[in-house]
């Protein structure tokens, strides 16, 4: 009989955690749920009954537990463990809130104290719009990955190929063709990359497994902070992939995408994550034009004590790394608009060693003639807006050495930002759908964070007045189109949120 090679099975799930952070990441946490689903008949579109207790709790120890550790679950797609109360605790939770209550992709009915589910009949659709499309590309599952990933307990003859992988994933979660094809992309592979007769044992499997999955603490993973930002959770997208690109060596991280969309939260939510003490391990700082190497580095500044009247100051990267050498984990620069400053003016000689494979290595500082060399746990973490046209674009012998994480609009997120307002689910949806409507209409993107402070209709009027309106206005200065457009996209989202208002207003009336 065939098995499935170890180092295969690394390889798909190193895969689709790279599909994951090419599209919606925080939409592909529905796809594990939706399989379960699947797997129990509901893509037939009858009705199935499926449970929580043990229907969940089954699929995931069918697929995803790897021994009897106190986190035996992983998820292919965060690359992340989870605890014995996983299922509990993110699968039917994320597949009730927002799979069934916001997209509406499948209804459920409780009778007699059982749970039944019907998929909806565009469902594949709607996971196509709002898992798989980002910026109107379409990225569908690998599948081949995915079913080796799903199958890596199982055995096959000893002729398999890929095409046997297709097909048992088409038996196990059966679905219509359209379905299918909406949703999922099939790929060939030479069976000898796949396939072994050689006998391999679990525990094989789950070390190579184990080997890709990212530290359960990131602070393993190798000032002043805002003090109203909390740490980001464990299967926050952007910290798992920070925490990948920490494993591969990254010599420094900039959050790149248009206002609005969190950029210097999630900076200082992840940096407070990798942290051991964020008061004494980061460090903030704002770059601009005037920003320079004596302000960064070290410069002179006035001392009695000194002949001159001058002596040498150790600036924040300095002091940064001095705290870095002092502890074990990351010491952190929060350098907020990195792009606004003039990198050759502000970092100097020190771009050079800033590159991971130049950390440790002595050289000069210009001011006190001091050797220096920046240690391997100094993390700088930089927010741009790329789209800035009031300064030029950055130097690229300073972007080459920093690793970009996209911060794009999310409907996601505003929903979460909304979640404690006035507004009915049924408004939530006309102004989620509206929100993404208005990507396409903005060159750059409508940031989520526009919407913050938002509480009901009233709130939503004033801050477009005076916040969201006028800076789409200066963003769209020279498309008077596109600015007409948007308002008149607004104005009509205004009338049917109106309309809902008054149809609720009747409601409580009669």
């Amino acid at each position: 009989m065939a098995a499935i090679r170890s180092e295969r099975v690394a390889a798909a799930i190193e895969a689709l955690f790279a599909w994951r952070n090419s599209i919606q990441a925080q939409a592909t946490a529905h796809l594990l749920p939706l399989l379960a689903l699947l797997e129990a008949g509901a893509g037939n579109f009858t009705e199935v009954k499926f449970e929580e207790v043990p229907d969940e709790y089954a699929f995931w120890d069918r697929y995803f537990r790897i021994g009897d550790s106190p986190r035996p679950y992983y998820n292919p797609l965060t690359k992340k463990r989870g605890p014995d109360t996983y299922p509990h605790s993110n699968s039917a939770t994320i597949r009730k809130n927002t799979f069934a209550n916001r997209w509406r992709a499948v209804a459920i009915r409780n009778a007699g104290g059982e749970t039944y589910w019907t998929l909806s009949a565009d469902y594949a659709e709607i996971v196509r719009a709002k898992m798989l499309t980002k910026a109107s590309v379409v990225r569908t599952v690998p599948l081949l990955d995915l079913a080796i990933v799903l199958f890596w307990q199982e055995t096959f003859d000893d002729n398999a190929r890929a095409t046997d992988l297709v097909e048992r994933f088409r038996e196990r979660f059966p679905m219509r063709n359209e379905d299918f094809e909406a949703i999922f992309a099939v790929a060939d592979e030479d069976a000898s990359t796949i396939f072994t007769t050689e006998a391999i044992s679990v525990d094989n499997y789950v070390a190579a497994i184990s080997g890709v999955m990212l530290a359960d603490d990131p602070k393993t993973e190798r000032s002043r902070v805002l003090p109203s930002i909390t740490e980001a959770d464990d299967n926050d997208p952007q910290l798992l992939l920070v925490q990948e690109l920490l494993r591969l060596g990254t010599s420094g991280i900039i959050f790149e995408g248009p206002p609005g969309t969190g950029k210097t939260r999630q900076a200082h939510r992840i940096a407070r994550r990798l942290v051991s003490d964020p008061a004494a391990d980061i460090f903030v700082v704002q770059f601009h034009p005037a920003f320079g190497y004596e302000d960064f580095i070290e410069g002179y500044k006035p001392d009695d004590s000194k002949t001159s009247g001058f002596g040498i100051s150790r600036k924040v990267f300095l002091r940064a790394c001095e705290r870095a050498e002092q502890i074990g984990g990351y010491s952190i620069i929060l350098i907020d608009e990195i792009n606004r400053g003039d990198p050759a003016r502000i970092f100097g000689e020190v771009l050079t060693y800033l590159e991971r494979d130049y950390r440790g290595r002595q050289f000069l500082l210009p001011f006190s003639g001091e050797p220096f060399a920046i240690p391997d746990n100094l993390l700088l973490i930089g927010t741009m807006n790329p789209y800035d046209r009031s300064i030029s674009q950055a130097d690229a012998a300073f972007v080459r050495r920093f690793d970009h994480v996209k911060v794009e609009p999310s409907a996601e997120a505003l929903v979460e930002i909304l979640s404690g307002s006035a507004f009915t689910p049924a408004q939530l949806e006309l102004l989620t759908d509206w929100f993404e409507t208005a990507q396409d209409i903005m060159p750059i993107g409508l940031g989520h964070g526009l919407f913050g402070h938002i509480t009901d209709l009233a709130s939503l009027r004033t801050i477009w007045t005076h916040r969201i309106g006028p800076t789409c206005e200066a963003i769209l200065d020279h498309e008077p189109e596109r600015r007409e457009n948007l308002l008149n996209s607004f104005i009509a989202l205004l009338g049917r949120l109106e309309a809902t208002e008054l149809e609720r207003a009747d409601d409580l009336d009669a």
